[in-house]
């Protein structure tokens, strides 16, 4: 592989470098924060005046003209020393080709979601067909039942709902679990609720466009979004858009207020009364996980006091619901 060799030029140059210079390994570099801080200015500096060499190998200037040939090679001359700079910044972190090679598919694959996003909204706002739109956490991926597993595991505990989790784990750990279950690339490995694949599959059969909503922090996580497309793609979950929003239900209000939507599945019952305050029809899906131990189904009903919110189990529920 092309970009093996030139990681690993690099990778022999910049050990070389610092240890007939300075006397230390790359190892030495990045497992002290103070050093690594100091080496990671000195890099992200050099990289970015060799950006702006680059710019000033362009015929920008009016006043200024280049010779076309003498431009286009030293243009990728100061390219590659960009190039240099960044893969040795990314050496001094102690990353690898792999890794880089594996962070650069999905970012790419995240790019061109975002790009088709604003485009398939539009269109699914004027295609003329209804709109469903469908949490993940708790509709179609197994949450928080694969959270909790991941603390029982950290902590040896035995904990079946997210409120039981939240009343005896201090704060700080809460806040630091969730951190790694985010970063570690758990939203992956996230099972699929039954029947989950088969709900949408019969949604498209019945022509109607699939807006999947997740309010995961992708902003403060990065990960996060090529995480959720990989667990779509993996798992063939079919639909036309997903949208990621903290305030989903305010996404759905400002954005699909009276343009054609069918339903909504959701099993947080806050957001659902939100929706049905506004007029949308809403399934709220029971996740056991969400309430304390002795929380039933027909407590939460006996809580939803909106005709437009019916409380189900299972997807079939909204099949027959709305289809039979």
């Amino acid at each position: 592989m092309q970009f093996e060799k030139l990681f690993e030029i690099q990778k022999k140059f910049t050990e070389r470098f610092f240890r007939e210079k300075h006397d230390m390994s790359i190892e030495d570099v990045y497992s002290d924060q103070a050093t690594k801080v100091k080496w990671n200015k000195e890099y992200i500096l050099s990289l970015t005046k060799e950006v702006y060499e680059m710019l000033d190998e362009l015929d920008w200037k009016m006043h200024h003209k280049k010779d076309d040939d003498d431009v286009r090679d030293n243009f990728l001359e100061e390219g590659v020393d960009v190039l240099k700079y960044l893969l040795g910044t990314f050496i001094i972190n102690g990353f690898t080709a792999e890794e880089i090679f594996e962070k650069f598919v999905d970012k790419s694959r995240v790019v061109e979601a975002k790009f088709k996003q604003e485009k398939a909204i539009e269109e699914i706002k004027n295609n003329g067909k209804e709109t469903v739109f469908i949490d993940i956490d708790g509709v179609l991926a197994t949450w928080p039942n694969d959270y909790i597993n991941f603390v029982n595991t950290k902590l040896n505990k035995s904990y079946t709902t997210l409120p039981e989790l939240k009343g005896d784990v201090d704060k700080k750990l809460q806040y630091d679990l969730k951190s790694e279950y985010r970063l570690n690339g758990s939203k992956r490995n996230l099972g699929v609720i039954e029947g989950a694949k088969k709900f949408l599959k019969q949604l498209k059969q019945c022509d109607l466009n699939i807006v999947l909503l997740t309010a995961r922090p992708y902003k403060k996580y990065f990960r996060i979004y090529s995480d959720t497309l990989e667990w779509l793609l993996k798992h063939e979950l079919e639909y036309d858009c997903i949208i990621f929003d903290e305030e989903k239900e305010k996404y759905i209000i400002n954005k699909f207020y009276n343009n054609g939507v069918k339903f909504i599945v959701e099993d947080q019952i806050d957001n659902a009364k939100k929706l049905a305050n506004n007029g949308f029809k809403v399934y709220l899906r029971f996740n056991k996980g969400l309430y304390k131990d002795n929380i039933k189904q027909r407590d939460v009903e006996a809580m939803v006091k909106y005709t437009t919110i019916k409380v189900i189990k299972g997807h079939k529920e909204i099949i027959e619901c709305q289809f039979a």
